[in-house]
């Protein structure tokens, strides 16, 4: 295992080096013809640049891997040494024979281990009942070599996402010339040194979920939270109450300089800090041990999958309309000093409607002096749109392949993730079903939203479990807990973001 995973990390290692020089050719005409970077050369460089990083959070990971696994080597040499000397045989000893040793070994709840349930084992351990797939004894030991895997895997883990969260920082415009202290101020940490139960990814032994649920919950991209995925996702640092990052509220200021001798011109720059509280999204589920113990399937994985699902949902809601009180994150739509767009139509139209959302990218594009990245709308109005004629009853939003002089085009639904289509103004648009419908005097309206998404920062933390059973002793069940903690800043770059409202914005009944 160890000889492979060496293989690996050569190979990782001169993907690296290949990706490296692909990288730094981009840049290298623009620097021996002493001119800035085109757009397109740029795009192209920020692009390795990022195949780079991701693999060196791989490379990261496997040296922590190798290392463990050394570490395990010197351990098993020197208990066989020391069997040798008293005269002993013993597992070190016996190892050896043939010439091969077992370094590790597949995971007590990894993907391929679906004979064990790890929700039914921590139910089985908490209420000391259940005689199932070799009863308490067995589930508190599984539990227990999880808990020690974990032991190897989760720091690796956090220190890569540690590394990820500082990386992440140097995406941020004003953040890429910052001191190491710079960056590490940003994530403001509690006054207070915690102990089990806290904040810390990966700490609670048996409350962190098999390793493979808790990586799909990551990568797994769901219609539930299309919002928040467009927005620019991170890492959340281990044990963060709250991010604080600057803003320069007035910049410096250059002139024509009048005559020889004349006042230069001056102007001081102040700024400011945007502030993000780290919040807490959970959800929980009481369960009927008999339920886990009799049922045919991996019930975990049911109940994980549904409480993730909600989770998404959930976060995007928040990211839509959260009030930025009472727990909830400051949603984009409660933002102060955006860019409103209002379309007012007792009869709306596509043609109509079209204009307010070339209005919110005019705005975008003049006061953040880049362009939007994507509008967001609710399905309703999509669907409706697309059913929208011209006066000759050909549809004005058309496949790509047959359009001429659309208003836009519509890009395959069946998978429910990506942009649903494409503005003629070059404008993607996406569709998200948590988009509020309870808007306006009428409380009837919904709303769209334009923005550049990378302007709108998300910070994720690992997701994380807890069994309960004492409350529900009496009737032997068992309560499953999920949470996760995430900060969301939007508000740091307010005209980053259009919002259109208006009668017009009322959703057809039929859709």
């Amino acid at each position: 295992m160890l000889k492979h995973m060496r293989k690996q990390l050569k190979e990782l290692l001169e993907q690296r080096s290949t990706l490296a020089a692909e990288r730094d050719k981009v840049l290298a005409v623009a620097e021996q013809e002493n001119r800035a970077p085109t757009e397109a050369e740029d795009k192209a460089w920020q692009e390795k640049r990022a195949e780079v990083r991701k693999l060196d959070d791989d490379i990261e990971q496997l040296r922590a891997r190798i290392k463990d696994a050394e570490e395990d080597e010197q351990r098993e040499q020197r208990a066989a040494e020391a069997y040798k000397e008293v005269g002993g045989t013993g597992p070190g000893t016996e190892r050896k024979q043939g010439g091969a040793r077992v370094t590790s070994e597949p995971m007590t709840y990894g993907r391929q281990a679906r004979r064990h349930s790890y929700f039914l084992d921590m139910a089985r351990a908490e209420l000391g009942r259940g005689d199932g797939d070799g009863g308490v004894s067995a589930a508190r030991d599984r539990l227990a070599r999880h808990a020690r895997e974990l032991e190897v895997e989760m720091p690796a883990r956090e220190a890569a996402r540690e590394a990820r969260a500082q990386r992440a920082l140097e995406g941020i415009e004003d953040a890429r010339h910052w001191s190491a202290e710079q960056r590490a101020s940003v994530f403001e940490r509690g006054q207070e040194q915690r102990v089990a139960p806290n904040r810390t990814d990966g700490q609670g032994g048996y409350f962190v979920p098999p390793l493979w649920l808790v990586d799909e919950y990551i990568e797994l991209a769901r219609f539930g939270r299309q919002t928040a995925n467009l927005c620019r996702n991170m890492d959340l640092p281990t044990g963060t109450d709250s991010i604080n990052l600057p803003k320069v509220a007035t910049g410096t200021a250059t002139g024509v300089q009048t005559a020889d001798g004349g006042a230069v011109t001056s102007q001081d720059m102040t700024d400011s800090s945007v502030n993000a509280p780290v919040r807490t999204i959970a959800g929980q589920e009481d369960v009927a041990i008999q339920l886990l113990d009799q049922s045919p399937i991996a019930f975990d994985e049911v109940i994980f999958a549904d409480l993730i699902a909600d989770y998404n949902m959930r976060l995007d809601l928040q990211v839509i309309d959260g009030s930025g009180a009472a727990g909830q994150h400051l949603g984009i739509l409660n933002v102060g000093g955006i860019n409103a767009v209002t379309y007012t139509d007792a009869a709306p139209t596509l043609p109509a409607m079209y204009p307010s959302f070339a209005q919110g990218a005019s705005k975008i594009y003049k006061l953040r002096k880049l362009p939007a990245t994507a509008a967001v709308v609710l399905p309703s109005i999509w669907y409706w749109a697309t059913a929208q004629l011209d006066t000759t009853n050909r549809p004005l939003i058309v496949p790509p392949q047959v359009g001429w002089n659309p208003a836009g085009t519509q890009q395959d639904l069946a998978s429910g993730e990506g942009p649903a289509g494409m503005l003629s103004m070059g404008l993607p648009g996406y569709l998200d079903g948590n988009l509020p419908t309870n808007k306006g005097a009428g409380t009837n309206e919904t709303r769209t939203i334009v923005a550049r998404f990378p302007d709108l920062y998300l910070w994720e933390g690992a997701m994380r479990t807890r069994a309960l059973q004492e409350v529900l002793s009496g009737t032997l069940q068992v309560r499953f807990q999920v949470y996760a903690y995430s900060a969301f800043m939007p508000n740091r770059r307010p005209e980053a973001i259009s919002v259109v409202s208006g009668t017009g914005m009322i959703p057809n009944a039929n859709y």
